[in-house]
């Protein structure tokens, strides 16, 4: 069955996928780089959500691209099986708090949609190609959030 994860290829290295995300958030919170984002040469920024059952902060490692209206990261998953938790979490608490150069700050999230949505995902198949198949890969398709700095 396509969507939860069973078979897929990225399954079996699950375990490793958390492992490096959580080195990654280190090195992205303590120096405002990672070894994978200087080396795939990509701006990667913290998310941080609240869990939508657990309740318990999540961070994860995100490749944005800032604009003028703001931010946007995509929730592609990197075309693996498994629905991404982080966009779970983002749809139902549409706050978050992110990490860009050593500095934190909370923002709200917007999922887009229509000219938004095609213009965002035309931009990023431009710069990251493999972004293309993402959809392609997992059966469903690649949402992409706005982030813009909440008021304080």
């Amino acid at each position: 069955m396509r969507g939860d994860g069973a078979g897929s290829p990225w399954e079996r290295w699950r375990w490793f996928i958390r492992f490096s995300n959580r080195v990654e958030v280190a090195q992205l919170r303590l120096f405002g780089d990672s070894t994978i984002s200087v080396t795939r040469r990509r701006s990667v920024l913290v998310l941080e959500t609240i869990g939508r059952r657990s309740g318990r902060r999540r961070r994860t490692p995100v490749t944005f691209r800032r604009d003028d209206d703001g931010s946007y990261v995509i929730g592609g998953g990197a075309g693996g099986l498994r629905k991404v938790d982080w966009v779970a979490n983002l749809r139902v608490q549409q706050r978050a708090r992110v990490w860009v150069k050593r500095r934190a700050f909370d923002v709200e999230v917007r999922e887009l949609a229509g000219d938004d949505y095609a213009d965002a995902r035309k931009e990023a198949e431009r710069r990251w190609p493999e972004t293309a198949d993402y959809a392609r890969i997992s059966g469903r398709p690649v949402p992409f959030f706005r982030l813009t700095a909440a008021d304080q």
